[in-house]
C-alpha cells in the first residue's frame, strides 16, 4: 500500500501540472489570436480614415454631367447648369431628383472614377466627402449633382 500511496502522490503532482501547463498554452494561444485579429482590424480600419484628398488630374475628357434638384426650388437646376457650363462640364440632364427633402447637396460617381466626381465637387466647393459611388453601366454620363437645400452656398463659386 505504501508503493500505492507514492505513485498517487506522484501522479496526482503531475496531473496538476499538466492543466496548469494546458490552461498557460490555451491562455497564451488566446492573446496571439487576438493581437492578430486587433492588428487585421487597425490595417483595414486606418485606410478609412487616412484618405488624403489628392489633387483632381487635370484630364481632357469632358466630365458629362446630370443635375438634379433635390429640394425644390424652382429653375435650380437651370442656374446650376448655367454655372457648370461656365466652368466646362458637359451638362446633358436636368430634372428632379426623387425627393425635395435633401438637406446636403452630394455628388454621384457613376462611372467608377472618383476623380470627375471630385472636379465637380472642387469646382463649385462642394466637400469631398459628399461624393459618393453608384455605378450605372447603362448610364452615358459620369457624375450626377444632386442639389439640395444648401444650395446658395454653392451657387456663387
Amino acid at each position: 500500500m505504501i508503493k500505492i500511496d507514492k505513485k498517487e502522490s506522484i501522479s496526482s503532482g503531475n496531473n496538476q501540472l499538466r492543466p496548469q501547463k494546458f490552461l498557460a498554452v490555451i491562455n497564451l494561444l488566446l492573446v496571439a489570436v487576438s493581437l492578430a485579429l486587433l492588428i487585421i482590424i487597425i490595417l483595414k480600419v486606418i485606410p478609412l480614415f487616412s484618405e488624403k484628398e489628392k489633387p483632381v488630374q487635370k484630364t481632357n475628357h469632358v466630365i458629362q454631367v446630370e443635375v438634379l434638384n433635390a429640394c425644390g426650388a424652382a429653375g435650380l437646376a437651370d442656374k446650376f447648369t448655367d454655372l457648370l457650363r461656365s466652368k466646362n462640364f458637359d451638362v446633358v440632364k436636368t430634372g428632379n431628383f426623387a425627393s425635395f427633402d435633401i438637406d446636403n447637396s452630394f455628388i454621384i460617381d457613376r462611372v467608377g472614377n472618383k476623380s470627375f466626381a471630385y472636379s465637380l465637387a472642387d469646382s463649385i466647393g462642394i466637400s469631398r466627402q459628399n461624393v459618393i459611388q453608384q455605378f450605372n453601366k447603362n448610364y452615358y454620363l459620369d457624375v450626377t449633382l444632386v442639389i439640395g437645400k444648401d444650395f446658395n452656398n454653392y451657387l456663387n463659386q
